[in-house]
């Protein structure tokens, strides 16, 4: 349990930094770099502060874990549990599957209308299919 309470205080810290970088780097480029169009900014804007609101959700949720010792050992249960173990991994797989083939077929469509969006899809399918057959290898050796 002691180990577990670990992880969860590494996951903490992890959120907290996860925030302070994303914080620094976001209003520093937005300091520098003043030229950029309003929806792209708009889109950054959306994704900077959907990724700082889940992470102090987070970082909520793992506070209230570390301050109750029954809520620890329910959330220890949840992550130990064999079946819910089993069924993220399946759900992870079968959802890189699917990531993977759409990806490609937008490849296809897109390459019929904007060779920038095809090219920059093909790079996102290029780099996770890298990034999948490099966590295979390590797992494989792992394992």
């Amino acid at each position: 349990m002691e180990n577990f309470k670990k992880k969860i205080q590494r996951r903490f810290y992890l959120c907290l930094m996860l925030c302070g970088s994303g914080s620094a780097i976001y209003w520093l480029l937005s300091y520098l770099i003043k030229d950029v169009p309003a929806y792209s900014r708009g889109m950054i804007s959306g994704v900077y502060t959907g990724i700082i609101v889940i992470a102090v959700f987070l970082m909520i949720k793992y506070l209230i874990l570390l301050r109750s010792e029954s809520k620890l050992k329910a959330e220890y249960i949840k992550n130990t549990d064999e079946r819910n173990i089993e069924i993220s991994k399946e759900t992870m797989r079968t959802a890189s599957i699917i990531n993977l083939v759409g990806t490609g077929l937008a490849i296809l469509v897109t390459g019929f209308f904007s060779q920038t969006v095809s090219t920059a899809l093909f790079i996102e399918l290029t780099a996770s299919s890298l990034i999948t057959v490099l966590v295979f290898a390590y797992y494989n050796k792992k394992m």
